[in-house]
């Protein structure tokens, strides 16, 4: 019975420390002048896997976020990061602002 009880246990704690996930923000990483940060926003999203492959390859940048967003002066940039099992996902996002 305690064995049951034990490997329960086990079988939670790594399920649920698997599913927990921390997130990064590296906020005003470049700021281009001492104006407003801009009235649009542009994304682009990937996910790192096992940090070698990333389901969109190179175009998770600055200037793919910055045309998601129809943005052409750029005044700030934020990059995310929030990983999930460990570290063995890593979605990152590139934020930018301006106009």
């Amino acid at each position: 019975m305690k064995k049951n009880l034990l490997s329960i246990a086990a079988v939670a704690a790594f399920v649920v420390a698997t599913m927990s996930s921390c997130a990064t923000i590296n906020s005003g990483a470049a700021i281009s002048s001492n104006t407003p940060v801009g009235t649009k926003i542009g994304e682009a999203n990937s996910h790192i896997i096992l940090g070698l492959w990333s389901s969109k390859g190179e175009q998770n940048n600055l200037q793919q976020a910055a045309a998601n967003g129809g943005i052409k002066n750029v005044k700030q940039v934020e990059y995310i990061n929030k990983s999930y099992f460990f570290g063995i996902v890593i979605k990152h996002t590139t934020r930018v602002y301006g106009d």
